[in-house]
């Protein structure tokens, strides 16, 4: 059965689709494209490869520290999602050229992910931070969902303190990372 084009439109009403996400009426695949379709936010990040260099075919740390930051400045403002495999223009690139070349599985990139949180942002994040890999049309997405962290701030390597702002990842220092923390984190009673 094809849809018309406004029922296609209807669908893409974030509050048609978080009705039907609640009565479990759309896939996976309809959430990521959905998501795809809102385009970058507070909560939205595109990421293209998670550590390939496209252009040179290399392994690159600071592609895997942009997604890391991402996560870290999700955790410490109010959630979002992160989607390795899609450029920032919405085109579905898929992650099948990097788990081959670096992983060979996609278990083994799924530990070289989980991993990558252990070392850079630790294991007390770990209920706040849900990831899978999704096949978006023969191309491999990781869907990285992440809960704002409720209790405590979030640090990338002890360190480096990130926030969400539309669209984009902004680092804290001194007095306005204070007064971020003071406010959005509640004190120990």
């Amino acid at each position: 059965e094809v849809l018309a084009q406004d029922e296609i439109n209807r669908m893409s009403d974030p509050k048609v689709l978080t009705k039907l996400e609640a009565i479990g009426a759309l896939t996976e695949i309809e959430k990521i494209k959905a998501l795809i379709r809102e385009g970058e936010s507070k909560k939205l990040e595109f990421k293209e490869t998670l550590s390939l260099n496209v252009e040179k075919q290399t392994k690159e740390k600071y592609l895997e520290t942009s997604a890391l930051k991402t996560l870290v400045a999700f955790l410490n403002s109010d959630g979002g999602n992160l989607l390795v495999g899609v450029s920032d223009t919405g085109v579905v690139t898929g992650l099948n050229k990097e788990i081959e070349k670096f992983d060979s599985t996609r278990d083994n990139f799924l530990k070289r992910w989980k991993n990558l949180i252990k070392e850079h942002i630790g294991e007390p994040f770990y209920p706040f931070i849900d990831y899978r890999l999704i096949d978006v049309d023969g191309k491999i997405v990781l869907n990285v969902e992440c809960q704002p962290s409720p209790k405590f701030e979030c640090y990338l390597d002890k360190k480096y303190f990130y926030v969400r702002t539309n669209p984009a990842t902004d680092k804290l220092e001194g007095p306005k990372l204070v007064e971020y923390v003071k406010n959005r984190f509640p004190s120990p009673a």
